[in-house]
């Protein structure tokens, strides 16, 4: 999540392979803004791998971008990266140090030069109903009676 020429940028950049953008129609005006994205996965999570079934990662979802609490961009994805990130990515806040996420926006150091008053993060991942956890136990159940 970035700033370009004043306006919020989301892009998800899929290992080189795809790029989905979600960027605000408008610049921020001057003054204090609440800019979210919001990510809302279409797997059923990692959980998936305690039954020595893949089909919880790397699925996709729909991303949503708002700006004061007003949708500004929304957009499904097909797919996200399972279990693991690329070793030279970074976790950067206020300025981008690794490499840039599109090399057509900017190139690194990237350095914010707002004011940011308060940053939240919350992953929570998905969590398996107990009809998840039936199904997933009888297609494991169902894959070991094959063999």
């Amino acid at each position: 999540m970035y700033l370009l020429g004043g306006k919020p940028v989301v892009t998800w950049n899929l290992l080189g392979l795809d790029k989905i953008r979600w960027e605000g129609t408008e610049a921020l005006s001057p003054g204090k803004h609440a800019v979210e994205f919001d990510f809302k996965y279409d797997g059923l999570g990692f959980a998936t791998l305690a039954f020595n079934n893949l089909s919880g990662i790397g699925r996709g979802g729909t991303g949503t971008l708002t700006v004061d609490g007003k949708t500004v961009a929304t957009q499904a994805i097909q797919r996200t990266v399972p279990l693991i990130l690329p070793i030279d990515e970074t976790f950067d806040i206020g300025s981008k140090t690794g490499t840039p996420i599109d090399d057509r926006d900017y190139q690194v150091p990237f350095p914010f030069t707002g004011k940011l008053n308060k940053l939240t993060i919350s992953v929570e991942p998905p969590k398996l109903t107990p009809d998840d956890e039936k199904k997933l136990m009888e297609a494991n159940q169902s894959g070991q009676d094959a063999k």
